[in-house]
C-alpha cells in the first residue's frame, strides 16, 4: 500500500480538462507519486487510451445511487476503500500543476499529511463588495453550511474551510468517521453528504472531534479562482503564472462557469 497517492474522479465530460491535469503532473511530480482516476464504467475506455494513470470504475470504489455532484463527492471520500494507500491528494479535472512538487509538499512526516484547514479569507475579502452582483453573501452561505456540521460534532468556534481541492486526506479520517459515527447511526456516506454536501468539512471536523492523525495545517495549494470575474481582473492587473507559482502549486479554473483550461 503506497504511503500516499493522487486521486481524481472525472468523466467524459470533463476529458480535455483532466488531460491537461494529467500533462502537469507528469512534468512536475518529482516523485514519481502514483496517480489514479476513477471514471464511470462505461467511460473507462475512453480514459484508457491515457498513459501515466491507472483508470479504474468509480463501482469499484463505491456504488452509490446518487448523481452529479453529490455522486463526485461520495465517491472522492470513499477511495480509501480501494486500499491502495494510507492517504490521498484528491484532486478535480480542473485543477493543474503549475510548479514540480513533491511527497514532502504533501506529508509533514511519514504517517501525517499536512491538512488544508483556512477562514477563506483571501475569498471574502474579494466579496465583501461583491454581494448585489453575485446576487447573494458568499460568507453567510459558507456560513450556514459549516454550522450545520459543526453542530452534529459539538463542536462551536471558528468556521474553518477545509478546502478547495487539492486536498490531502488520510484513510484514518474517514475511517473513524465510519467507524465512530456512521455506522453506529446506521447511516451510509451518502447520507452525509445529502444532509450537507460539503465532505471537505465532514473530513476536517471528523479529524477535530476524533484526533485521528496530528493535525499539521497548510493554507490552500492552488490558486481557485471562485468566478469569472476573478480571473478578469488578475489578468487586468498582469498577474502571471509565473507570479502564481510563488505562492501556489497550482490553479484551479472552475469547469461551473466554462472557464478556459489554463490560466
Amino acid at each position: 500500500m503506497d504511503k500516499i497517492v493522487l486521486y481524481c474522479k472525472s468523466y467524459y465530460n470533463d476529458f480535455d480538462r483532466f488531460k491537461t491535469l494529467l500533462e502537469s503532473v507528469k512534468l512536475y511530480n518529482v516523485d514519481s507519486i502514483p496517480f489514479y482516476v476513477s471514471v464511470p464504467t462505461s467511460d473507462i475506455p475512453l480514459f484508457k487510451q491515457l498513459e501515466g494513470v491507472e483508470v479504474v470504475s468509480d463501482d469499484s470504489i463505491y456504488n452509490t445511487k446518487s448523481s452529479g455532484w453529490l455522486q463526485q463527492q461520495i465517491i472522492k471520500s470513499n477511495f480509501w476503500k480501494l486500499d491502495v494507500c494510507e492517504n490521498y491528494l484528491c484532486l478535480d479535472s480542473d485543477c493543474y500543476f503549475i510548479k514540480p512538487f513533491k511527497v514532502s509538499d504533501l506529508m509533514y512526516d511519514d504517517h501525517n499529511p499536512f491538512t488544508v484547514i483556512h477562514e477563506q479569507k483571501e475569498l471574502f475579502s474579494w466579496t465583501v463588495n461583491k454581494t448585489q452582483m453575485l446576487g447573494f453573501d458568499p460568507k453567510q452561505s459558507y456560513m450556514r453550511d459549516r454550522d450545520k456540521i459543526m453542530g452534529i460534532f459539538g463542536r462551536s468556534g471558528k468556521h474553518y474551510d477545509f478546502g478547495p481541492v487539492p486536498v490531502i486526506w488520510s484513510r484514518k479520517v474517514w475511517e473513524d468517521l465510519e467507524r465512530n459515527y456512521i455506522k453506529p447511526n446506521n447511516l451510509s456516506f451518502g447520507d452525509l453528504i445529502n444532509e450537507s454536501a460539503s465532505e471537505f468539512s465532514w473530513y476536517g471536523e471528523s479529524l477535530l472531534a476524533f484526533k485521528s492523525i496530528e493535525l499539521y495545517p497548510i493554507e490552500p495549494l492552488f490558486k481557485v479562482f471562485h468566478y469569472a470575474q476573478q480571473i478578469q481582473e488578475y489578468k487586468t492587473q498582469g498577474y502571471t503564472e509565473a507570479m502564481i507559482a510563488q505562492n501556489y502549486y497550482g490553479i484551479i479554473m472552475q469547469s461551473n462557469y466554462n472557464a478556459q483550461n489554463k490560466y
